[in-house]
């Protein structure tokens, strides 16, 4: 097959765009990772964001011939579907829940809501609870902020993505996404206080 790691996305793209699994699999190996970490920020679940990748993928594989690497990188465009899936599935799921909830009655015992892992017994000493407890303090907060702050943060923080790119990810000016971050990052030293 040849030495992937000499080649650029770009030249992955073309040369799978002619047919050739294998240079798409490279892709897929190169941005995996990243697409996930995307999926699992906006929908908090690792299941769904599984689900997320692989469709995001699937997507990117079938439309191959509508990338255009003069509007943007491989990885933005790949990170966009990302977005949109992850955004896709957790209006579909809040569609669900609505239905779920005007389906069934309150009083229902067989339905219970009790999933919160910190209910668990801590494997380790007072030190890895009170870690824990500061994760998911942090993690609550984020949860709490609008889908578009969060992405734009976990872009910046996480990824360590420029303004420029996470704007092309998130189809918004520069000057959008320095204020996201911004309202973010204020958001968050708010909850986190409280």
């Amino acid at each position: 097959m040849g030495n992937f790691e000499t080649l650029s996305d770009q030249e992955l793209v073309t040369a799978a765009g002619r047919g050739s699994q294998a240079y798409f699999g490279e892709l897929v190996d190169r941005h995996t990772t990243l697409a996930y970490r995307v999926a699992r920020s906006i929908t908090g679940s690792h299941e769904e964001a599984e689900d997320v990748v692989q469709e995001t993928f699937l997507r990117a594989f079938k439309n191959l011939d509508k990338f255009d690497e003069s509007k943007s990188t491989f990885k933005t465009w790949l990170l966009t579907i990302a977005r949109n899936q992850s955004i896709n599935i957790i209006n579909s799921l809040r569609r669900k829940t609505l239905k779920f909830f005007s389906d069934h009655d309150d009083d229902d015992p067989e339905i219970e809501f009790s999933s919160n892992p910190l209910s668990q017994q801590p494997r380790d000493a007072e030190e890895l609870l009170s870690i824990k407890q500061q994760f998911y303090a942090m993690d609550k907060a984020l949860k709490k902020l609008p889908e578009r702050q969060r992405t734009a943060l976990l872009l910046k923080s996480q990824e360590n993505m420029s303004y420029d790119e996470i704007a092309a990810v998130m189809d918004v000016s520069v000057s959008s996404v320095e204020s996201l971050i911004f309202r973010a990052r204020k958001k968050m030293i708010e909850l986190v206080e409280r």
